[in-house]
């Protein structure tokens, strides 16, 4: 189990596309966490009465959202606690790094004498065009469209491309 979880061996594009399918199942924890979250803010702000037999006042969160958004993600962000921040570390960490473990694994596959300079460009590349996706970097933003292509690009090319080494001599 704990070579699955290693930097170290070869991947070949089968495996690596069913293990980034993979990690949706190590994902489930974090989103089950996700989802209590919204339901604990919910319940707080009182759009989920649990005395009330229709329970989610959906008319009333609306008109809240519509009528002022800024103070409605305002009270969202003031919800996250501590607890909260590392519950959702915890959570995501074993995805996470399974999802890294697999990228490496991959790239050392296509490109053994340089695979740490082509996986942290790679990582590197993925983290500016999620923060760019997400809004973050919004003086990029512009850029939005071309990396998501690019990505995309880069995802078929790490499932497709043949590696030198043969399918049966992969090891991880």
């Amino acid at each position: 189990m704990l070579k699955f979880f290693q930097f170290s061996g070869t991947i070949s594009g089968t495996t690596y596309f069913l293990r980034l399918l993979f990690t949706i199942l190590l994902a489930i924890p974090g989103i089950i966490l996700l989802f209590s979250f919204f339901g604990s803010y919910l319940m707080n702000e009182g759009f989920i009465d649990m005395n009330n037999p229709e329970g989610f006042d959906q008319l009333a969160f609306q008109e809240q959202i519509e009528a002022n958004p800024e103070e409605f993600f305002s009270n969202l962000w003031s919800s996250f606690s501590l607890g909260w921040i590392i519950s959702f570390i915890i959570a995501f960490l074993p995805a996470m790094w399974f999802t890294l473990a697999t990228y490496y694994k991959r790239v050392s596959a296509l490109f053994y004498e340089n695979r740490n300079n082509i996986f942290a460009i790679i990582i590197g590349f993925e983290i500016i065009g999620d923060l760019t996706g997400l809004g973050i970097l919004d003086s990029i933003s512009f850029l939005k469209t071309p990396f998501s292509i690019i990505s995309l690009l880069i995802f078929l090319f790490l499932i497709f491309k043949n590696s030198d080494i043969d399918k049966d001599d992969h090891e991880g």
